[in-house]
């Protein structure tokens, strides 16, 4: 409003001059204002990177997250879709498994022993074959992931064994979030079926609970 102030404020003579100077800072205005937003807005927080709280900014490691907001937006329906959209990773698929690549490298028979993909920060590479499963076959339904950190470069340092290429921590819903029952339930082509049922609350003692289960059935497509 002040800047119109002054422009009908002014003689004639100065009339364009004003309406000019308005023009750049019409034109000025939204680029201030989209840097006031990415400076001032919230910077997320990870635990993956040191195992503790902290900023993005301050982790010494290069991370990604996938929030629950980016799979909503995008229709991820597995980990192994959501882990397509970080850069540097790439996953194939033989019809049986999927499988993570990280900067290329992504050898045959690999089955993932080269990532530690943490469950709210438990382990999930099996105890056989070190194995992570990321795929349908995956034991977390892509529906109960609050966000999904993904710590670029060996860890093993921190976690041990499995985390050369990276390390992968889903993090679930909590109760608290559900506030009641959820029901869904997909159909897709090749006679594929999915359903799922989830409670999850925060009751009044402070004892926090969430339950789901889930199932997931396909017929595929023949091959001969």
């Amino acid at each position: 409003m002040l800047s119109w102030a002054l422009v009908f404020g002014s003689l004639i003579v100065p009339l364009t001059a004003g309406n000019a100077h308005a023009g750049e800072t019409a034109t000025s205005a939204p680029a201030q204002s989209g840097q006031e937003m990415v400076l001032f807005q919230e910077v997320p927080s990870v635990s993956s990177a040191s195992k503790y709280d902290q900023k993005v900014t301050e982790a010494l490691s290069s991370v990604s997250i996938v929030t629950e907001a980016d799979i909503k937006k995008y229709g991820y329906r597995t980990i192994a879709d959501a882990l397509r959209s970080v850069t540097g990773f790439f996953v194939t698929y033989d019809r049986d498994y999927y499988y993570i690549g990280v900067r290329g490298f992504g050898r045959p028979t690999d089955y993932n022993t080269r990532i530690l993909i943490l469950l709210d920060g438990r382990r999930m590479n099996d105890n056989i074959y070190d194995a992570a499963y990321v795929g349908t076959e995956s034991v977390i339904d892509i529906d109960l992931v609050d966000r999904i950190e993904v710590i670029r470069g060996p860890g093993s340092s921190l976690y041990g064994n499995n985390a050369l290429f990276a390390v992968m921590n889903i993090l679930t819903k909590r109760g608290r979030d559900l506030k009641g029952t959820e029901v869904s339930a997909d159909a897709a082509g090749l006679a594929s079926y999915k359903g799922r049922v989830s409670y999850g609350n925060r009751f009044s003692s402070g004892v926090e609970a969430l339950v789901s289960g889930s199932g997931y059935d396909s017929k595929g497509g023949s091959l001969f």
